[in-house]
C-alpha cells in the first residue's frame, strides 16, 4: 500500500492501482472525461520529485515542469504528495460572450478570455464553469479572433449546457490550456485533406479548414459532414460560404441515412492525403476499414474522438 496525501487528507491506496479511481472513490472533486490521457480534464499537482513519467508525458512541457499530471494515466506506485487542480487560480477567466442556437440541439458559445489564450484551431480545452462543472470542447474558432467559439450537441438533462443558459451573457468561468495533436501543420501544405465529421465534430474541422485556407494549402480540400434528421447541416450557410471563395474546397454536407454508402464510395484523392476525422468513438471506428481500403494507411488517419458524460 501507498499512501496519497492531498486535501489535508491521507488515503491508503493499492500498489499499481489508478490514481484518478482512488480519487473518486473518496470523494474529492477531480474532473474526468475520457480517461484515456486526450481530454487532460483530470489535471493534478505534484510535488517536485513525485511525477511518474507516464502520467505527465501527454502535457506541454511547461506543465510537466510546473509539476501538473493526468490522474488517470498515473499508477500508484509511491507514496504521493497532491494538489487539486484549482479553475480560479490555475485557470483563464473568460466571459461568457454569446449564446446562440445555430440549430436544435446546438448550441454557439463564444468566450472573451482575460487574456491571450495559445492555441491552434482544432485543438480542445477544458471549461470549468463556478459550480464546478467541467467539460472539454474543440475550438471552433482562429487564432485571430478575440474570442474563442465552441459548438455545444445539447443533450437531455445535459448539465453543463443547462448551466451556461442559466448564467447567460456576462457569465464567468475559467478556461484550461489548449491541447491536442487535431490541427492544421504547415507541412500538410500540399497534402489533400479529407475531413469527416459527423454532429458538432465539425466544429474543429472547419477550424482547421479556414485555417489551412489561410496559411495557403495549395493541395485540395474536401470536407464530409453527415448530419442527424432531416435538418440541414448547422453550418452550411457559412461553409457555403467559405467553399465559394475557395474553390480548391469541395464540400460533402450529407444526411446521416447516406453515410453507409457515402463511405463505400470514399477514394483517397492522392498517395499523400490525409484524413481527419472527429466524432463518436463509434463513427470514427466505422471509418477505419472504409478509409482503409480508400487507400489510406493508419499513419495517413488522424481522430478525435468526442466522449459523453
Amino acid at each position: 500500500m501507498f499512501e496519497i496525501h492531498i486535501a489535508d487528507r491521507c488515503l491508503d491506496a493499492p500498489a499499481g492501482s489508478n490514481l484518478l479511481d482512488q480519487l473518486l472513490q473518496a470523494g474529492l472533486p477531480i474532473s474526468y472525461s475520457c480517461r484515456s490521457g486526450h481530454c487532460q480534464s483530470c489535471l493534478i499537482k505534484a510535488e517536485p520529485g513525485t511525477l511518474p513519467d507516464a502520467a505527465r508525458a501527454p502535457l506541454p512541457a511547461p506543465m510537466q515542469a510546473e509539476g501538473w499530471l493526468l490522474a488517470c494515466q498515473c499508477p500508484v506506485e509511491q507514496d504521493l504528495h497532491l494538489r487539486l487542480y484549482d479553475p480560479a487560480s490555475d485557470g483563464l477567466p473568460a466571459q461568457i460572450e454569446e449564446l446562440t442556437q445555430l440549430a436544435a440541439g446546438v448550441l454557439r458559445l463564444r468566450l472573451r478570455p482575460a487574456r491571450p489564450l495559445r492555441f491552434h484551431p482544432g485543438q480542445h480545452l477544458v471549461i470549468w464553469l463556478p459550480c464546478g462543472t467541467a467539460r472539454t470542447f474543440s475550438i471552433a474558432s482562429q487564432t485571430d479572433s478575440p474570442t474563442l467559439e465552441f459548438h455545444l450537441q445539447q443533450h437531455a438533462g445535459g448539465q453543463f449546457g443547462q448551466r451556461l443558459l442559466q448564467m447567460g451573457v456576462g457569465g464567468q468561468c475559467h478556461l484550461g490550456n489548449a491541447s491536442g495533436h487535431l490541427h492544421y501543420q504547415p507541412d500538410w501544405q500540399d497534402r489533400p485533406l479529407l475531413l469527416l465529421a459527423r454532429g458538432t465534430g465539425l466544429a474543429p474541422l472547419q477550424a482547421i479548414a479556414r485555417d489551412a485556407l489561410q496559411q495557403g494549402h495549395t493541395a485540395g480540400i474536401t470536407l464530409w459532414h453527415w448530419q442527424r434528421g432531416d435538418e440541414p447541416c448547422y453550418l452550411k450557410d457559412e461553409l457555403e460560404a467559405l467553399a465559394q471563395s475557395h474553390p480548391s474546397m469541395q464540400l460533402q454536407l450529407r444526411q446521416q441515412q447516406h453515410f453507409e454508402s457515402d463511405v463505400r464510395s470514399l477514394r483517397a484523392p492522392s498517395r499523400r492525403a490525409l484524413a481527419l476525422l472527429c466524432g463518436s468513438s463509434a463513427f470514427v471506428e466505422q471509418l477505419g476499414k472504409p478509409l482503409f481500403m480508400a487507400g489510406l494507411g493508419r499513419a495517413q488517419v488522424l481522430d478525435e474522438v468526442f466522449t459523453r458524460r
